[in-house]
């Protein structure tokens, strides 16, 4: 009697518990829901893949857009002569790369379960978030050179690339490109009127582009009267613009933030449950 209940009980617990977890392996891991001990992994998983497969697709629009940008040589990659590779064209194309490489990390990394793969992510996104952080501290304290250093360049570009003969050069990207900033933020040089005296593309006159005219006359630019022309510069007017969006600035620069430390996080959790072994028992 006693031989036979040890026996049956030995034997139903160990049919039992090799069944249990067969099926339990097979059905959680082959379909990605399984019980509930499943659903938690299968969802920060599958959420992650999505948010990653999102990324990348934006990494391709940010770079398309720098290629494009390059391509059609943008007005804005030459208002400075020496600060072209900080050009908005370049800083698409290096923002696209790394996005593409950061969320191509992100979707393999998810998706096969790989934990180099999300390491490899993990790292990545860590390596950027500290330069972000490195970048905007470097640029608070030496704003000031910076905007000095900026200013030179823009002031270099108009005494000594601004086209001779307007006439023929109507798609010229440095006179595109002033003409929108000066149209738009009503100013006039970079720091005042008197920028665009004796430049190279006109010597010994004192005249400004056409833009820079309070009203609409078509010949108060070569009159010689400052009173009809813009006072301020276009770079004040830039910072200025700047300092009114700042808070636009600080809720874009936060919700990045955000989303960075989220992909560490939920990177982070699906390594360490790959390398536990804590939801799938071999």
């Amino acid at each position: 009697m006693g031989f036979g209940r040890g026996f049956g009980q030995g034997f139903g617990q160990g049919f039992g518990q090799g069944y249990g977890r067969g099926r339990g392996y097979g059905y959680g891991r082959g379909i990605g829901a399984g019980r509930g001990e499943f659903s938690g992994f299968s969802c920060v998983k599958f959420i992650f893949f999505g948010f990653n497969v999102i990324f990348w697709l934006l990494g391709c629009a940010i770079l398309g857009i720098g290629i494009w940008l390059q391509v059609s040589k943008s007005s804005y990659t030459s208002l400075s002569p020496s600060l072209s590779f900080i050009s908005p064209t370049v800083l698409c194309i290096i923002a696209g790369i790394l996005i593409l490489v950061v969320g191509f990390f992100g979707c393999c990394g998810a998706i096969m379960e790989n934990k180099c793969l999300l390491m490899t992510y993990f790292v990545l996104v860590i390596i950027i978030f500290v330069m972000e952080i490195v970048v905007g501290i470097l640029a608070f304290i030496y704003r000031s050179d910076i905007e000095e250093v900026v200013g030179k360049e823009l002031l270099k570009g108009i005494k000594e690339r601004y086209p001779k003969q307007e006439s023929n050069k109507d798609h010229d990207n440095l006179k595109t490109g002033w003409k929108f900033i000066q149209e738009n933020l009503k100013c006039c040089g970079v720091y005042n009127y008197s920028d665009w005296y004796y430049i190279d593309a006109g010597k010994e006159i004192k005249q400004v582009p056409l833009e820079c005219c309070i009203s609409n006359s078509t010949d108060c630019n070569t009159k010689e009267e400052p009173i009809l022309w813009h006072k301020k510069g276009c770079l004040s007017e830039l910072l200025e613009q700047i300092r009114r969006n700042l808070y636009i600035i600080g809720i874009i620069v936060i919700c990045i933030g955000v989303i960075q430390i989220l992909g560490l996080v939920a990177s982070m959790a699906l390594f360490c449950c790959l390398r536990q072994d804590k939801y799938y028992d071999d």
